[in-house]
């Protein structure tokens, strides 16, 4: 079995690609894949969403507002995993939709629409929201465990094989190349090493 942590900005629309391509590989490979999203956010990841769209470094404004709407949906996403993961990647997913055409703002009743309209309990997705800053120190943590600096990203292990090195994937715009690293980790013997091999 492959263990995959994806990491991701809550608001970058490449994140939102490469959470697409993980989902579309794990329904269509016969490898079992145990899937994680892990919402990074640091001012170097907005740093590198701002240069991606072109915006001036410089507009401290737009930087908080971007720093703040990923901070908003990280803690949704958080809340939501309380109501089950496979809910809290389809919400991530449908709140990333409010940052198309031009839009850097987080929406609480796009949110809210959001949640109902997915199956989550309104009041309880509340009540675990008000709990889920410790989530996302913890994603933050795993991040800078396995040294991820930029979105997206994806960490795997083969579980079969404890000792062996997981793979650091930086570059997922090739949804064919990613299935193909995934396949070559999960059927061919890795050495016992305990370290981590950037690709």
């Amino acid at each position: 079995m492959l263990e995959v942590f994806l990491f991701v900005n809550p608001v970058g629309m490449r994140c939102r690609e490469a959470e697409t391509a993980v989902t579309r590989l794990s329904e269509e490979t016969d490898i079992q894949i145990d899937l994680h999203f892990v919402l990074l956010l640091n001012f170097q990841v907005i740093d590198q969403y701002m240069q991606r769209l072109g915006f001036d470094p410089l507009d401290l404004a737009l930087r908080n507002r971007l720093f703040d709407a990923a901070y908003q949906v990280a803690l949704d996403y958080q809340a939501a995993q309380y109501q089950g993961n496979l809910k809290a990647r389809t919400l991530l997913m449908a709140e990333q939709e409010m940052f198309t055409d031009g839009c850097y703002d987080y929406d609480l009743a796009f949110a809210q629409a959001c949640v109902k309209g997915y199956g989550l309990n309104w009041e309880t997705f509340q009540a675990d929201r008000r709990e889920a800053a410790n989530g996302f120190i913890a994603d933050q943590n795993i991040a800078q465990e396995m040294g991820v600096e930029q979105t997206p990203c994806a960490v795997l292990f083969d579980t079969t094989q404890p000792q062996a090195p997981g793979v650091r994937l930086g570059n997922l715009g090739n949804y064919e190349r990613f299935k193909s690293v995934c396949e070559n980790i999960a059927h061919t013997p890795q050495p016992k090493k305990a370290s981590l091999h950037v690709l």
